[in-house]
This record gives C-alpha cells, sequence and structure tokens, in this order.
C-alpha cells in the first residue's frame, strides 16, 4: 500500500471512505471507480491525506481505477433509468394496496443492484412488491426504509434560513440534536419554529453548542443579583454568544436597563441559581 490515501464520497453527502490509489495520481474532484460496501460504484475525491497523518484507521479499500468520461456517461443513464424504474415501483406499490411512501430510486454503477428509499409508519411486507420488480429489471432488488431525516435528505428542500437544507448540501451524518441546547441558546421552545423540514429538532442547533457552553461557564443565571459598580443589581437577559448580560440597574421608580459585558460584573454567589 502507498504512503497516501484519497477520502472519497459516493454521494454528495454520504460518508467519506478512504481509499488507496495505488499508482494512480489524483486530485481533488475527480471522479473514480472503487468498490464499496453495497457494490461497485463511481465517487468523488473530496481530499488527499498521508496515510501518517490518519488516526485510527480501521480499514483502507482499494480503488479500482480513475472514472473515465464513458463511466461519467453511464452514471447519467444510470439516474435516468432509476428515475423510470421508480415511477414503475410506485404503480406495483399502489396496485399492492401497500402504505409506503416510495421517494428514491437508485441503480449502484453496475447496474447489478437496484435500492429504492421509502418511508412508512409502519412494517411493510414488500416481498410481493420484489418479486414483481426482480421479474420487471432482472437484478437484484434492495428495499431500504428510511426515517423523516433521510426522506429530507434525499430530496430537494429549503430550510428556515431559505438556504437547501444542510442534510443535502454539506452535512454527512446525523447528530444528536436535543430541546437542551435550544434552552442553553436562549431560544423560544415553540416546535415549529426550531424544528426543521423533517420535523425534528433543526440540525444547526447542534453548530455553536460547544462555544455557548463554553461562555456559559462565566455568565450568572437569568434573575441572578450581582454586583455592578458597587450597586446590587438584578440579571434580566443573557447574550451567551456575545458574553454580555442585560441589567436592571437602579430602584423600581428610577431603574434603567444596561447590556455590559460579562467581565464588568462580580458575581455575589456563584452557586447561587437566582430566581426569575
Amino acid at each position: 500500500m502507498t504512503e497516501n490515501v484519497i477520502g472519497i464520497r459516493f454521494r454528495q453527502t454520504g460518508k467519506l471512505c478512504y481509499m488507496d490509489p495505488w499508482n494512480f495520481s489524483f486530485k481533488i474532484g475527480d471522479n473514480v471507480i472503487a468498490e464499496s460496501e453495497r457494490g461497485i460504484e463511481i465517487g468523488r475525491v473530496v481530499s488527499l491525506k498521508k496515510k501518517s497523518d490518519m488516526s485510527n484507521l480501521e480499514k483502507v479499500d482499494k480503488i479500482i481505477r480513475p472514472a473515465t468520461k464513458e463511466d461519467i456517461l453511464k452514471d447519467k443513464e444510470n439516474r435516468i433509468l432509476a428515475r423510470n424504474a421508480m415511477i414503475k415501483c410506485k404503480q406495483y406499490i399502489k396496485e399492492l394496496k401497500l402504505n409506503m411512501k416510495l421517494i428514491h430510486a437508485e441503480y449502484i454503477f453496475d447496474t447489478s443492484k437496484l435500492i429504492f428509499s421509502f418511508v412508512s409508519e409502519e412494517r411493510i411486507d414488500f416481498r410481493e412488491l420484489v418479486k414483481l420488480l426482480a421479474s420487471e429489471y432482472k437484478v437484484r432488488i434492495e428495499m431500504r426504509q428510511v426515517g423523516a431525516r433521510d426522506e429530507v435528505k434525499m430530496q430537494p428542500n429549503l430550510g428556515i434560513c431559505g438556504r437547501e437544507v444542510c442534510c443535502r448540501t454539506f452535512l454527512p451524518d446525523f447528530e444528536s440534536v436535543t430541546i437542551k441546547m435550544a434552552k442553553e441558546q436562549g431560544l423560544q421552545i415553540n416546535m415549529p419554529k426550531i424544528s426543521g423540514s423533517c420535523g425534528r429538532l433543526m440540525c444547526c442547533l447542534k453548530y455553536e453548542e460547544d462555544i455557548y457552553k463554553e461562555n456559559a461557564k462565566d455568565m450568572p443565571k437569568y434573575g441572578e443579583i450581582v454586583k455592578y459598580i458597587d450597586e446590587e443589581v438584578k440579571v434580566i437577559g443573557l447574550d451567551v454568544l456575545n458574553k454580555k448580560v442585560k441589567l436592571r440597574v437602579g430602584d423600581d421608580d428610577s431603574s434603567r436597563i444596561e447590556i455590559v459585558g460579562v467581565d464588568q460584573i462580580e458575581r455575589l454567589n456563584k452557586n447561587k441559581k437566582g430566581s426569575e
């Protein structure tokens, strides 16, 4: 094996696979033919690394060869064939009265396998469907039941930000997202506003979690009494990301609101939770 490895993705946001390039020379963006866990596929080089720079590398597969113009053309033809197969599969689903929603169809590169992805709220007995499809296309048929997040990832969708959803553009894996993350970021727990197109919590809640946790270590609690310019005042708002606090200064008759950096206040009791 050579000292270099190349990182390949077989789908836009699929799992990153490391491959031995043999004696071929590659650059980022090149197409290759390689064998994945699904079979022979066409992929794209997205990273170049030295084996010595990689830690905990369990397995490095080998590519078969660089992709040619004919391979790229064949891949496009496979996509057209898969779309036609999807139309036919939908017809069979309707005829068999199966409670499932077909969302994607895909041939692997050598067309030895045709993979259908679907969503359903129940277990589906699709054995008869597989028989019909196998008889129609004379290839191995694979049916994959996926979740709501996978459904959004496989089809064009816009997020609440107006851009295409992250899972379809650059996120290779789904990470756990919790309500606690939204609370730590000071967001109102309004589920429609913090949920993505899939109906699950938005993946972007995860992006700033680490910096919120780090900044929160130095922040007082909402409602906590702190010392500001020799006066005890109440915290009425927090900007954790910018490490600022909103204070109510003065008595009830002549109070004012000030926004200051957390380094300008003194915590009277760091263990005090405060009250709203």
